[in-house]
């Protein structure tokens, strides 16, 4: 049994040195109707850091490269080892390089190309990866 969608705000936070992805992808996350998505933005993964610690984070969505790291496989640790226990998804304009196929080893839980994301698949990923996939039991925990 899901719980409704529509009575909680979830909030996703960005992570991308581009500042231009931020709004691109406000305007996407405006098109999904429910639930109210807020999205917020930081531009590197030490803030990011502080922010899962410091703020009730339901989503990261986290760009590939961001500098001074290489990619994924040196920020989304870091993510985890601050405590963040939520779901991770890798934001790259190129996934087909074969070290995506290990995302799941550095505490990544999905990869979605930059030229994928559209209204849809906001809303398929919030459904796969939020508390609304759980039940009402369940989701309490969460709290």
């Amino acid at each position: 049994m899901k719980t409704d969608q529509t009575d909680h705000q979830v909030n996703v936070l960005l992570v991308d040195d581009e500042p231009d992805a931020y709004l691109v992808l406000n305007l996407t996350m405006k098109k999904v109707t429910s639930p109210l998505i807020n999205l917020d933005y930081v531009c590197d993964i030490g803030s990011a850091v502080d922010r899962v610690k410091e703020d009730h984070i339901d989503i990261v969505l986290l760009d590939n490269r961001l500098l001074p790291n290489n990619d994924f496989r040196e920020t989304a640790p870091q993510l985890r080892r601050a405590g963040y226990l939520g779901p991770i998804g890798i934001v790259s304009s190129d996934i087909s390089g074969s070290y995506f196929d290990e995302f799941q080893e550095f505490g990544v839980d999905f990869r979605i190309g930059k030229d994928e994301i559209d209204g849809a698949a906001i809303s398929f990923i919030i459904s796969e990866y939020t508390k609304d996939q759980l039940s009402a039991e369940c989701a309490d925990d969460f709290k």
